[in-house]
């Protein structure tokens, strides 16, 4: 699976309150730890900073349509604006220089 980072941006408050109302109840009954893990799709982790109305998630996906599963019903309900960049471990990244580093020598 591939890694990605999602930013996402609540552009008004009011889509914020509103999302973070949904998002506690959902916490709440425990099908957050539901919605964050299915077949294709692992969430690893999601930090908040409310003062800023962003949200920045790290998660693992097999394809876009996990994506689109995972992150669609959030846009039209709250208006959240989402950026996804693919991104690579540490040990991969080292790995991959390396290889670069040996072809340019």
């Amino acid at each position: 699976m591939q890694m990605y980072l999602a930013d996402c941006v609540f552009p008004e408050i009011e889509g914020q309150l509103a999302a973070y109302k949904c998002f506690c109840e959902l916490w709440d009954s425990g099908e957050i730890a539901k919605l964050d893990n299915f077949d294709g799709f692992e969430m690893l982790f999601r930090v908040h900073a409310p003062g800023a109305g962003r949200v920045t998630i790290l998660f693992k996906a097999e394809s876009d349509a996990q994506i689109f599963e995972a992150f669609a019903p959030w846009r039209p309900q709250f208006g959240i604006e989402m950026d996804f960049t693919p991104v690579i471990r540490c040990q991969d990244v080292v790995g991959y220089h390396k290889k670069l580093f040996a072809k340019m020598s």
